[in-house]
């Protein structure tokens, strides 16, 4: 097994973004090996011109160019080669630059002592009031009646997992492509460890989605949940 860290995000068009969310990471003042995996959802845009760039002077970028899916899918594509690969960490955050690696030191610290999950918790989270509401009022209920667990930020995409946890979910999961795997991962999961870190405004691309967007969202969600929870019984 790798003695390393692989750092997956998902992307999809974020040339805006995408090369500052690079530097961030690289930057990453921790003595550890690492490797950042950035996964192409088919993004339409320059993004994939400016991964390779960096891929060029550095050798801890990874691509992996697929045909456009959505972000549960590019998460699942990353996850898969993290397993595959044998990496025995595995850490996934997005590449819109919300999330920055300053915080992953708060997660790495418990990193050995037993956790399926060590995951951020957005102390304040500067998405739109509706996504926030949905998530906190309607999501996180829903949650505890299905599975019984309090689980205070069920989908946030900072995440830190170990090898063997990760394995079991993906075996689990087997061949379906989820639209939010990481909370399935969540049910999944027998002991996380929440860990308050910050958020940050998007600055470009999809700020906001429309409420019929959100509604098509949550109701497939409420059926990959159901599925999830007692489909696999």
């Amino acid at each position: 097994m790798k003695n390393e860290i692989l750092i997956i995000m998902p992307v999809y068009n974020e040339e805006d973004m995408i090369e500052k969310v690079i530097e961030d990471w690289l930057s990453l003042e921790i003595n550890l090996n690492f490797k950042i995996l950035l996964v192409n959802d088919g993004s339409k845009d320059r993004s994939k011109e400016i991964i390779e760039k960096k891929m060029s002077s550095n050798k801890k970028i990874i691509l992996l160019n697929k045909k456009n899916a959505g972000h549960g899918p590019a998460i699942i594509t990353g996850y898969r080669y993290g397993v595959e690969n044998e990496y025995e960490y595995i850490f996934q955050t997005d590449s819109d630059y919300q999330f920055r690696s300053k915080d992953f030191i708060k997660l790495w610290e418990h990193c050995d002592k037993g956790f399926d999950i060590v995951a951020g918790t957005r102390k304040i989270r500067n998405d739109s009031f509706l996504r926030v509401f949905l998530s906190k009022f309607i999501l996180r209920p829903f949650l505890f009646l299905v599975s019984g667990k309090l689980l205070l930020d069920p989908n946030v995409p900072y995440r830190l997992m170990n090898y063997n946890f990760l394995k079991n979910f993906l075996k689990q999961i087997g061949d379906k492509n989820y639209i939010a795997p990481n909370i399935l991962m969540s049910i999944f999961s027998k002991n996380i460890k929440y860990i308050q870190v910050n958020h940050y405004k998007r600055l470009s691309g999809e700020l906001n989605w429309k409420f019929n967007k959100l509604l098509s969202f949550g109701y497939a969600l409420i059926l990959e949940i159901l599925n999830f929870a007692f489909g696999n019984k």
